[in-house]
């Protein structure tokens, strides 16, 4: 029945942007995991541990948005340093490295079907409205 009356407007313009944001950022993530294993990982250590100033950053801010960010940011960027090991063919570490590559992918797929199932329902939102 629901689905029947128009959606909010703060409702759908929140389905939009999270059906964008996460689109972009689930490509972007698959983008840097591919350029995580250059220079034989060096550039996929680079970027985590980037990404892991970025989130303790984060983590020191107000807000609860902040600190999620910044937690999400920080295992990101672990996960990046890992699959940059992976690539140093270290027999043991690179082993195991090699899983959070794989945990990366997953995630960035997750993200990327998240994004897309918002932004049908903003495009099915906007239809209910006209």
């Amino acid at each position: 029945m629901n689905d029947l009356q128009p959606m909010d407007t703060k409702e759908l313009s929140e389905r939009g942007f999270k059906g964008i944001s996460a689109t972009v950022g689930g490509v972007a993530i698959l983008v840097l995991k591919g350029i995580a294993g250059m220079l034989g990982g060096i550039v996929g250590v680079g970027i985590g541990v980037i990404a892991m100033g970025l989130g303790i950053s984060g983590l020191k801010g107000h807000t609860k948005t902040d600190k999620t960010g910044g937690a999400i940011a920080f295992g990101t960027g672990a996960l990046f340093a890992l699959a940059g090991v992976s690539h140093w063919h270290i027999p043991f570490v690179s082993a195991l490295a090699g899983i959070p590559a794989g945990l990366v992918t997953v995630g960035a797929v997750g993200l990327i079907g998240y994004g897309l199932y918002n932004a049908f329902r903003f495009i099915r939102g906007l239809r209910h409205r006209a």
